[in-house]
């Protein structure tokens, strides 16, 4: 019977974390994936190839992280899935910027851009992101101490 009240709660505390969490999942993959891949798909695969791949690739990942981090709100695993966030974007904005310079071909003319600052800002975005994440673990872990020691 106990069991059985527990998996009631489990249940009626996950099953709106799930539903939210599906929600934002496919309103993100409609939002970075569909609509871009629709609009732009040609334009972008003709101007710069292989970046279609890398926006899906941002998409799936970002996807990812929007349902776990909605899955697990409220616990200090959200806010370790939020600083793996940061990490892998800062590899995935190096490696898709390829390290600041770019380079491409428009039928006759040979275009190269330095966008060592851009990816500066993107990794100084990230890395604000890290730290704030890594603050509100330890402001977390702080208020749940508190709550025990109240107790």
């Amino acid at each position: 019977m106990a069991e059985d009240k527990g998996m009631q709660m489990f249940l009626k505390k996950m099953i709106p974390k799930v539903l939210k969490a599906t929600v934002m999942g496919l309103l993100w993959f409609f939002l970075l994936y569909a609509l871009p891949t629709l609009f732009l798909s040609e334009l972008v695969e003709e101007v710069l190839p292989g970046y279609t791949q890398l926006l899906s690739i941002f998409a799936i990942v970002i996807v990812f992280f929007v349902v776990v981090s909605e899955l697990l709100a409220g616990t200090i695993f959200q806010y370790a899935f939020n600083i793996g966030k940061a990490l892998v974007f800062m590899a995935f904005f190096i490696y898709a910027l390829n390290g600041g310079f770019i380079a491409f071909d428009l039928e006759f003319v040979h275009i190269e851009a330095d966008l060592r600052v851009y990816l500066a800002m993107l990794l100084t975005i990230d890395f604000l992101g890290l730290a704030k994440s890594l603050l509100q673990a330890i402001d977390f872990l702080g208020k749940k101490t508190e709550r025990q020691l109240a107790i």
